[in-house]
């Protein structure tokens, strides 16, 4: 399924790491809304009520944090509306009986820096 690597390509980006740039942030954004409309399209075809719902706050969270915002309130943003893709695409694999997706099962495939996490913010 891409869009499980189209969301590791993402979750392992440099956004994530305390020495992003605005370039880093704008270039996330721009990813993450096309990961979201990658995921719209794939849904289109599935009955998968809770995954919609999901996929909407997502879409709430990347419009919240804005393609040209900057800061911690961004990241977070853009971390929330991952985080509600990545369970849209969990909701994805269900359906069609695969096993959940863990990023941390690729990370060897991505130069995979630190990543924070919500405790460190």
């Amino acid at each position: 399924m891409g869009l499980r690597a189209g969301h590791d390509q993402i979750y392992f980006g440099r956004w994530r790491t305390m020495d992003a740039t605005p370039i880093d942030l704008r270039r996330a954004w721009h990813r993450l809304e096309r990961l979201l409309r990658e995921i719209a399209a794939a849904l289109e075809a599935e009955d998968v009520p809770a995954a919609r719902l999901d996929l909407g706050k997502a879409f709430e969270a990347l419009h919240a944090a804005g393609p040209g915002e900057e800061g911690p309130e961004a990241v977070r943003y853009l971390d929330h509306a991952l985080s509600f893709a990545h369970r849209v695409i969990g909701g994805l694999l269900h359906e069609k009986g695969l096993p959940p997706h863990s990023p941390m099962d690729f990370a060897g495939w991505y130069d995979a820096r630190e990543v924070p996490f919500r405790e460190d913010w």
